[in-house]
């Protein structure tokens, strides 16, 4: 009997299906295959089924054989539909994280000269300023207190206080101001205080007797200079409404003093109120106010603290 009637009268209910090795068929999984070597158009092979060994050599193959091969190995989650990869592509990260790290801010001394001198790093939540206790300290400043002023940083905000000091806390401003009677401004190197509580009207004494003086001024306020050491020097009366400030051509004029520009700054009566505004007309060196209470400082503000000028970074 050939090796194929004999394959096919001791199995006639096998299948070819399962596990397939090579070219050779192999049967179900109760036959074991030797290794297949092809000779021409005969596949000698050898396999065994319940302990008894067959000789397929004889076995041909068909004119339409087709080799079946194992399909490709599957791996978990692996897409096998998409195309190859190629280069890894970098992914673009949102900068608005780096906008997020946390804000130090900063106090940067301006030297005489206009230049950056020494840089405060505010870490803490509050930092006080003075000449003899604080944070940070100026001993050789003696315009300070020696307690003088509080900086309060809460959220990436930041605010500075004065501290009951002697001579204050003055910021500059950026566009036109409101200001009160009693304001102190820095213009140059004067030291100018609004008076906006309006003349007294003249009366008599008890006896009915008027009191002889020069003729009352028609202006609404007045700028009073006030001195190192305490008292008061010029003193000028707005002109309808109006007073200007600079080294010459002005209401009120300081030509020896080299820190203050030709036309510096200019005080306005505001309508028919009784407020005035404070704009500073271009000036190199800046117009500045005394704070009250607390006051928020915003990335690029300049404050006097004694002596000392402090340009104020928040970024």
């Amino acid at each position: 009997m050939s090796a194929a009637s004999a394959l096919s009268a001791t199995s006639p209910q096998s299948s070819y299906g399962g596990h397939r090795s090579g070219t050779a068929y192999a049967p179900n999984s109760s036959m074991t295959v030797a290794a297949p070597s092809m000779t021409g158009p005969a596949i000698e092979n050898r396999f065994s089924r319940n302990g008894q060994v067959f000789d397929a050599s004889a076995i041909a193959e068909p004119d339409d054989y087709i080799p079946e091969v194992d399909p490709p190995p599957i791996y978990p989650h692996a897409d096998l539909s998409s195309e190859p990869a190629g280069p890894a592509v970098a992914k673009t990260l949102f900068f608005g994280a780096l906008q997020q790290q946390p804000v130090v801010p900063r106090l940067v001394v301006i030297k005489g000269e206009g230049g950056d001198g020494a840089t405060y790093h505010l870490q803490g939540t509050t930092t006080v300023i003075g000449r003899i206790t604080g944070d940070i300290t100026f001993s050789e400043d003696p315009f300070l207190s020696p307690e003088h002023a509080r900086f309060t940083s809460q959220t990436g905000r930041l605010f500075v206080q004065d501290l009951g000091s002697e001579n204050g806390v003055f910021l500059r401003i950026k566009k036109p101001t409101a200001v009160d009677d009693g304001t102190r401004m820095l213009v140059g190197e004067q030291l100018l205080e609004l008076r906006n509580t309006g003349f007294a009207d003249g009366f008599p004494n008890h006896e009915g007797t008027y009191y002889y003086g020069s003729p009352r001024p028609t202006g609404r306020y007045q700028v009073v200079q006030r001195l190192a050491g305490g008292g008061e020097g010029r003193v000028a009366t707005a002109d309808n409404g109006v007073l200007s400030i600079g080294r010459e051509g002005n209401t009120l004029n300081f030509p020896d003093d080299r820190f203050i520009s030709g036309h510096h700054a200019r005080l306005d009566a505001s309508g028919d109120s009784d407020g005035v505004m404070l704009t500073d007309t271009g000036s190199r060196n800046g117009t500045f106010i005394r704070i009250e209470g607390a006051q928020e400082l915003v990335h690029g503000d300049y404050l006097f603290v004694g002596q000392q000028l402090l340009r104020v970074e928040i970024a």
